[in-house]
């Protein structure tokens, strides 16, 4: 494991000729194939190498998910992380270092794509428009914000900067935040006790001590150094999962017949708000993944 992270966080290697996302994933693989499903139909897709991240304890059906997308994913690799030592901080373990690892790899961006996030087909083109739009950003971010009421119009040409808000569903940074502001805040002491590091290095945070996984780490780490969020007027995708991780619930059957029951659900509004716990209903909405019409990005001021 400490090898592991001094090989993510130290490294002079040159870009690659692709950008990178990373996906993780763990024991839905339901949710992993209706992810590739709708990465696959994305536009640009021949311009971004996808990393899968298998997490420790994985379900061996993930393998045969993604051994099934193999021809329609121009560029992947399935990378199985290290296993932590570390209970708490295992999820993010495998993040982090992901990302990390990305960034030495990528040709400036580096995606992160959870498996139960469901993409629109201009995902990647509406990160690469708005980074270019707003250079300077920590990171932009393809979901309807979940931390917050805002009510942006309906403008598929549109964005808004944010802070404080941080979510890793649909997540795009720049290489050098990754490398400059993150990476330092990826080592040992961070995932040997989490809630101490964070209290210790983010003494004036405003993010609460229950927040101390890589989303609260990384949350910390926007706020202090003040470089704004990019959230979409117009969603580029959305949170599928109605259970899995923190969420209870499940699908029964084969996976095939898991996959097709998924498919019922999470892209019928009807069906997912009545599928989703009390706590997720507005997270839990689907959007057209056809995405809209547009040319280029322009940041709206929203009214505070």
């Amino acid at each position: 494991m400490l090898q592991a992270t001094r090989a993510a966080t130290v490294s002079n290697a040159p870009a690659g000729r692709r950008d990178v996302l990373v996906l993780p994933c763990w024991r839905r693989p339901e949710f992993l194939w209706h992810c590739l499903d709708n990465l696959s139909r994305a536009e640009g897709l021949q311009d971004v190498h996808v990393v899968l991240r298998p997490d420790t304890g994985h379900d061996p059906a993930n393998i045969e998910v993604i051994r099934a997308f193999a021809e329609r994913l121009p560029s992947f690799e399935i990378s199985l992380p290290v296993p932590c030592p570390y209970r708490r901080t295992k999820q993010s373990a495998n993040l982090l270092l992901a990302y990390l690892q990305a960034a030495v790899r990528t040709r400036q961006l580096v995606y992160l794509l959870e498996e139960d996030t469901m993409i629109a087909r201009d995902f990647f083109r509406w990160h690469r428009a708005v980074h270019a739009a707003t250079p300077g950003l920590f990171c932009s971010i393809a979901i309807a914000n979940p931390n917050r009421s805002v009510r942006p119009p309906a403008d598929a040409g549109g964005y808004y900067l944010s802070s404080g808000d941080f979510s890793s569903m649909g997540v795009c940074f720049e290489q050098r935040i990754l490398r400059r502001l993150i990476a330092p805040h990826v080592t040992m002491s961070y995932f040997r006790r989490p809630k101490h590091y964070v209290r210790r290095c983010f003494p004036d945070s405003a993010v609460g001590l229950g927040f101390v996984e890589q989303d609260g780490l990384l949350r910390r780490i926007q706020e202090r150094c003040g470089c704004p969020t990019a959230y979409p007027c117009v969603p580029r995708a959305f949170d599928a999962g109605f259970y899995g991780y923190n969420r209870p619930g499940a699908l029964s059957g084969s996976l095939p017949q898991r996959v097709e029951q998924l498919g019922q659900i999470i892209y019928d509004p009807a069906a997912l708000r009545a599928a989703a716990g009390p706590e997720f209903i507005e997270r839990c909405v689907p959007i057209d993944l056809q995405g809209g019409e547009w040319s280029s990005q322009r940041q709206l001021e929203l009214p505070t």
